[in-house]
């Protein structure tokens, strides 16, 4: 086998596998890649983005007015097991906490993302201090709405809220 077969030979064992791998898990009708069809779907209206906003509003609204009761009393917890039940008291102390550590003197509303009825969110960028000089010092708070049985509830985003980025809606 001379040198310029060897190559050949090279780029067809090295190459084959590769073209292999790219067409596991495409459609023959387009090749679109293929879904998982044990995810649920969701399916919105504008009428979900409006609730969604004027609940998000409200929340931060009281936030910003210092009515941290008010705007606890807007958040749910999502059970492990699924259940959606107020927030806990203890967790209400703590998010109290929070609020009170970074007041919402001024916010500027980002984005909402529709992923999953349990995976979605809305996303505000707030100032909670503000120096001499004039310089702001912002963050970013992130609001998971859930929806149940057709009726949307706040809760916080958090380290242990799902993070997928997959979107199973249906328009």
């Amino acid at each position: 086998m001379n040198y310029k077969n060897i190559r050949i030979f090279v780029l067809v064992a090295i190459s084959a596998p590769l073209f292999l791998f790219s067409c596991v898990g495409e459609k023959k009708d387009g090749g679109s890649v293929k879904e998982d069809i044990n995810m649920p779907r969701m399916t919105l209206d504008s009428q979900d983005t409006i609730i969604v906003d004027q609940l998000a509003t409200e929340f931060i609204e009281h936030l910003k007015n210092k009515e941290y009761e008010d705007a606890i009393s807007m958040l749910y917890y999502l059970h492990p097991d699924s259940s959606i039940v107020p927030m806990p008291r203890n967790l209400a102390i703590r998010q109290e906490q929070i609020f009170r550590t970074f007041p919402v003197l001024d916010y500027r509303f980002e984005s909402i993302r529709f992923r999953t009825e349990t995976d979605c969110q809305v996303k505000f960028n707030i100032t909670f201090a503000r120096s001499a000089e004039g310089e702001d010092r912002t963050t970013s708070l992130y609001l998971q709405p859930i929806r149940r049985d057709g009726q949307w509830y706040l809760t916080v985003r958090d380290s242990s809220s799902p993070a997928g980025s997959v979107s199973r809606i249906e328009n």
